[in-house]
């Protein structure tokens, strides 16, 4: 199924007065509050706030977390690189979720995309020998003044 509309991303209202880094996806009808890890082209891979518990991942953790991540170095890598850097990772795969775009009608708040593609490979050719039979005429360049 392809989506028939493009996602729009709105800003946060001027009136909120809650924290910058925490978005509101609408999804199926359903509305998560999550901390946005990264966004791919068919999903929105996000840490979902209303799905911690004592049990699962603690709330507050993950708002103290995110807040250090978000001022500090939330423009160049993901929180899960964060999250990882803490060694909080395995406990936060519990509250991880993946949207598929399709199914997503509105996002409200910011929606960090990183590359995570990975070095691009350069290819190189093999340097082959010529033969001794190939002579090689060395001729000057001709230059021209304009």
């Amino acid at each position: 199924m392809s989506k028939k509309f493009p996602l729009v991303v709105e800003p946060h209202p001027d009136d909120y007065e809650g924290y910058d880094f925490i978005t509101l996806v609408r999804f199926n009808d359903d509305t998560f509050l999550s901390v946005i890890d990264n966004v791919s082209k068919k999903y929105i891979f996000g840490y979902v706030i209303d799905l911690c518990g004592k049990d699962q991942f603690d709330e507050q953790t993950l708002i103290e977390v995110a807040y250090d991540w978000y001022n500090t170095n939330g423009d160049r890598y993901p929180i899960s690189v964060e999250l990882s850097k803490r060694g909080l990772i395995e406990r936060a795969q519990t509250i991880l979720r993946a949207f598929p775009l399709d199914y997503v009608t509105r996002v409200i708040g910011p929606l960090p995309h990183f590359n995570m593609a990975g070095p691009t490979k350069v290819r190189k050719r093999k340097k082959k020998e010529l033969s001794k039979n190939i002579e090689i005429i060395h001729k000057p360049l001709k230059t021209v003044i304009v």
